[in-house]
């Protein structure tokens, strides 16, 4: 079947989105099944960064964690968030070492949700004022606010006639 495109996509463009859709489906194909790199981890905890006129702000998902399982530490330009999420509780069973073992009467079938330290770095777009940062954690999101430092604020720059 002939297909016609009426966008205005460059020809090299669709020889480019062709060759990914062919070399994708060549890397799943069962000979060479395995030879794809592997899913990329999700990093933890996922986080969203935005930016204002004055400040840095992060969002971070950090479900089932209080303020004592999280830590925030911000210097320059990087932010780190860092901390502990317990693992399996009792009423869900001592977590084994992977899927479909047995530990204490129960089977696990999937583990998706992970424990123990985690530690995310993040390179903020600006320098931040590290003195000022502050962190707010509600229903499971975690917020820190990083203002900008001083030098990383724009200045009005008054223009002079002669």
């Amino acid at each position: 079947m002939q297909t016609f495109r009426t966008g205005f996509a460059h020809p090299l463009d669709e020889l480019r989105d062709e060759f990914d859709r062919l070399w994708g489906g060549l890397v799943a194909a069962p000979p060479l099944h395995g030879w794809a790199s592997p899913p990329a981890r999700s990093a933890f905890p996922a986080v969203n960064v935005r930016e204002t006129d004055d400040a840095v702000i992060v969002e971070a998902e950090v479900p089932g964690l209080d303020s004592g399982a999280v830590d925030v530490a911000a210097t320059g330009d990087e932010l780190v968030l860092s901390g502990s999420r317990p693992e399996a509780t009792e009423t869900c069973a001592q977590a084994p070492p992977g899927n479909g073992e047995r530990k204490q009467g129960v089977t696990w079938h999937r583990r998706e949700r992970g424990s123990g330290r985690f530690e995310r770095r993040l390179k903020l777009p600006v320098a931040v004022d590290a003195a000022k940062v502050q962190a707010q954690l509600v229903d499971g999101v975690l917020t820190v606010t990083c203002p900008k430092a001083p030098e990383a604020q724009p200045h009005k720059v008054q223009v002079r006639s002669v």
